[in-house]
Parts: structure tokens; sequence; C-alpha cells
């Protein structure tokens, strides 16, 4: 099976898509991955770790995404998040650069690589609210963004997190990010979904399988499914320079009426200082039918 092909007949005349299947890796997969086999196998998509906390690099990343891009797989690089040593907004600064002037490359290649990720699931310690965490993930978040604006790139990362997590750790003001929710519990990718996704509305990946076996990799390692079709996972693709502002006529006239609507209001008067920050990924994300 190709995960971008079309599944089987469900009614005369009616087929149904195939969700992409991905997977995501780390040093513990070893450098060893024979990423044409895993292309092969089905795989479509891919998050690799490259940095955690302003501590460490993977030793794995640059070859994991090199050869992932060599053998056609849409590739990403995500940051293991420690707010407990790199405490409040500003240690999510200091995180946010040190993955940067790690994975920069990779984001500013375009056209084959897939948005960051944050993965936040290290217990952030008692000087945590459920507030000040997840104004930690929106610092880094955003971060990210105004990096990627730097280099004129539309870049809107994503949070990778688990249930009771989320439930404890993360509010309703971290949803302006696409959810990969971890969540193995045996249902099918293609039919299933993940146990829950509070305070998200929804999810966009899901990790359903921690101990799935891939052709060309040696042991097991984390199975991913994208709730959508391989043409709408293009939308987590980073655009290839130059092309970051080519939008769509609605997109467009939508960015449009963002920079109208954030010239008329300041300061703590901006409810949603994040798309006026970036008024381009936020029609991106939400599209012209989005309300500022």
């Amino acid at each position: 099976m190709t995960v971008c092909a079309l599944g089987m007949m469900v009614e005369p005349g009616w087929v149904m898509a195939q969700r992409p299947l991905g997977i995501d890796v780390s040093d513990f997969q070893g450098s060893g991955i024979n990423w044409a086999s895993v292309k092969a196998s089905g795989v479509s998509f891919a998050w690799t770790k490259a940095t955690e906390g302003t501590f460490s690099t993977a030793s794995t990343f640059t070859i994991n995404e090199a050869n992932a891009q060599a053998a056609g797989v849409l590739i990403g690089a995500y940051d293991y998040a420690r707010p407990d040593l790199d405490l409040g907004t500003a240690g999510a600064d200091a995180e946010a650069a040190r993955f940067w002037s790690v994975a920069q490359n990779y984001i500013k290649g375009g056209g084959t690589y897939l948005v960051p990720m944050l993965d936040i699931e290290q217990d952030p310690g008692s000087s945590y609210t459920k507030a000040s965490l997840s104004a930690w993930v929106n610092e880094w978040c955003q971060d990210i963004v105004n990096d990627a604006a730097a280099v004129h790139l539309a870049v809107h990362p994503g949070v990778c997190t688990y249930g009771s997590y989320a439930t404890a750790w993360l509010d309703s003001t971290v949803t302006q990010w696409p959810l990969w929710m971890v969540s193995p519990n045996g249902q099918s990718p293609q039919t299933g979904a993940p146990a829950g996704t509070s305070p998200w509305a929804t999810w966009n990946f899901w990790l359903y399988s921690t101990s799935n076996s891939v052709p060309g990799i040696s042991g097991s390692c984390d199975a991913d499914v994208f709730n959508g079709t391989s043409t709408t996972l293009d939308q987590y693709v980073i655009p290839e320079p130059g092309t970051a502002l080519l939008l769509t006529i609605p997109a467009l006239l939508c960015v449009l009426k963002r920079r109208w609507a954030c010239s008329r209001v300041s300061g703590s008067a901006r409810v949603r200082a994040h798309r006026c920050n970036d008024p381009v990924s936020a029609c991106q994300d939400g599209g012209a039918a989005g309300t500022f």
C-alpha cells in the first residue's frame, strides 16, 4: 500500500483517501536508517529529534534529514522541551534560539521539509502553573515564527504532547499551534483517533504506536498518521525560499484583512497578537474564512 494512493471501494463509485503514514526517530534508532526502504514501506513523512533543551544536539539529526530528503520522505525537526531546566519565557527564548541554530538549514531549505515541532512532555516542576507553562510553549513557537519571518518564510510550528499532560499543564492559548497528539491506544491509524485532544478541538498528527516495526530501521520506532490526505499534508511543508508569499486569492484577501484589522488596534487591545505578527501563516492556518 502507498500512503498517497486511493483506498478500498466503500460504495459504488466512491473511494476513501488514505491518511498519510509517518514515523518519528531520534538517536535511539541509530544512524543506519535505510530511508529508501522506509519510503518503500509506505511512510511519507517523518520528524527527527534535533535538540533537547539548550544542552543536547542529536547526533543523528543531520544524517536523518539528508537521507530522508534524498529518499523522498518529507521530514521535519523537533525539539524535546526542557522547561524544567530553561525556566520561564526567557528559558523558552534560549531553547528556541538553540533549536534554530541547529535546525535552521533544514527549515530555510524549503520544499521538502516539514514545519518544526515542540515536544512538550517533560515534567516542568513546581515553579510552573498551567498558564505559565502554556506561555512557555507559546513563546518558543512564536520565536520560531519570528526567526523564520526574518528570512522571509512563513512557518507555523506545531506542538507534540500527550493527553494527561495537556490536560494538566496546557490551556487553550496553545491551540493556535497544530497538534501532534501522542496516544498509542491500539486503534487503526486509518479509522481511529487519539483518546483525547483537549485543550485542542481536534488533532493534526497522531502518534498511534510506540513500538512499530518499519523496514529499513533496526528495532522499533514511533508510528504517526496525518489527519488528512497527501494533498492537505502539503500545508505543513515549508515553502521553498521565495515562494512563502505566493498565496491563493482568498488567502491574500485574508492577509490584507488581518493587516487592516491590526492597524486599527494596538497594545493590550490586540486580542490575537500572534496573528498580527504573522498574518500570512495565520491565513494559511485558518484560511480566509477565519475570524480575527
